[in-house]
């Protein structure tokens, strides 16, 4: 992997409820010749680090490609965030697979073209979560983490998919 940061943000009234990271992870995907090749897949993470649950969990993301619009992509990501998270719970999603067919200019190319369409674009997630914590009235926001990220071909026979992740902070 040419780039492995780990980007994470928390609130919570001077106390850390949630973090969240954007890492690499290594995988195979199955090519259209039938071949299986190394993929690396972005997973978006958010871990709770709070002594108590996290409740009332509204995740927030949108999902930009270079060259095209910023898609609101919440609806796709919210379907994977329980509505509570017990201390030291952690909820995963796969953005390749989750979120990028959630972008219409990027789910049309990757339905007709596969994996490759999404290869040497960049994207720009952005992830931000409302919730609340046991045992307080108020509500808390986490701040927003961006990140820019990218596919693409590995100079080697095997033509093994790396990924570039940019954090971009919050």
């Amino acid at each position: 992997m040419s780039e492995n940061p780990e980007a994470s943000s928390a609130v919570g009234g001077g106390q850390r409820c949630l973090d969240i990271a954007l890492q690499p992870a290594a995988s195979d995907l199955k090519s259209s010749d039938g071949k299986e090749i190394s993929f690396t897949r972005a997973v978006l993470t958010v871990r709770n680090v709070c002594e108590e649950a996290v409740l009332s969990i509204f995740p927030h993301a949108t999902l930009g490609q270079e060259s095209g619009t910023v898609q609101d992509v919440t609806a796709v990501f919210a379907r994977s965030v329980p509505a509570s998270l017990s201390p030291g719970g952690t909820i995963t999603c796969d953005v390749y697979d989750v979120l990028l067919p959630a972008h219409p200019g990027t789910a049309s190319k990757i339905h007709m073209f596969g994996y490759r369409a999404a290869l040497n674009w960049k994207f720009d997630l952005a992830v931000w979560i409302e919730y609340r914590a046991s045992g307080s009235a108020a509500p808390a926001r986490t701040p927003v983490s961006r990140w820019i990220f990218s596919w693409s071909i590995a100079e080697t026979d095997e033509g093994n998919i790396e990924l570039t992740i940019k954090d971009m902070g919050v």
